[in-house]
């Protein structure tokens, strides 16, 4: 038979670890919910990724030209998407009438050189013949090539793209008319991709371009 004194210390015994296991049970809920609250912070902290929206079609805002030769918008690469129609339109005109310049330049140098003795645009090729330039007439041209760009280009802001305020004739004296409009964009395309057939048809064949047209008739 247990005196009274041993039960009692059982008791005690079973009471102290009745409330040590109740304790750790409590701390380890305790943790569980701080872990799964400071992970709510950080989560609400972090900020989310921010993905980029898809370029949609470009906005081609009623610009003249877009439907020439294509009967609808060419831009198979949707290049014009995000961008300002207006500049592009821009750029695109200045180009075709450098290009405009450089075809019309391309065979009258073929034909004729102004009078000089010391040969300086002196041949049929005109690739060739720019190797006779001296520097500093190169340094000119690019001189005047980088006044032009620096200085010009910025019309579409303003007004209509590509007016750049030359009309001698007074062509737009009333406004600008769509069929000239056409017409114009129309050789400025076709003058970009026949200089550069002019180029390579040169480089190639080592000739200028009448030479090498009338070759094909003999």
């Amino acid at each position: 038979a247990l005196c009274p004194t041993q039960i009692d210390s059982r008791k005690t015994r079973k009471m102290l670890a009745t409330l040590t296991y109740a304790a750790i049970a409590f701390q380890g809920a305790g943790l569980a919910a701080r872990g799964t609250s400071s992970s709510a912070v950080m989560a609400a902290k972090k900020p989310a990724a921010v993905k980029k929206a898809p370029k949609g079609p470009a906005d081609y805002g009623g610009v003249i030209g877009g439907f020439l030769e294509s009967g609808g918008i060419y831009d198979p690469l949707n290049y014009a998407a995000g961008k300002d129609i207006n500049r592009l339109r821009s750029v695109e005109l200045k180009n075709g009438r450098i290009c405009m310049l450089a075809t019309l330049g391309y065979v009258v140098q073929e034909t004729y050189s102004w009078p000089n003795t010391q040969g300086y645009f002196d041949g049929s090729n005109p690739i060739a013949t720019f190797g006779t330039v001296p520097v500093f007439g190169v340094l000119q041209i690019i001189g005047v090539i980088a006044l032009i760009e620096t200085q010009t280009g910025n019309e579409w802001q303003r007004g209509a793209p590509g007016d750049i305020g030359f009309d001698p004739l007074g062509l737009a004296k009333d406004g600008v008319n769509p069929a000239y409009a056409d017409a114009e964009l129309k050789h400025c395309r076709l003058a970009m991709v026949g200089w550069l057939g002019f180029c390579l048809q040169s480089l190639v064949t080592g000739k200028g371009v009448l030479a090498t047209t009338f070759d094909a008739f003999q």
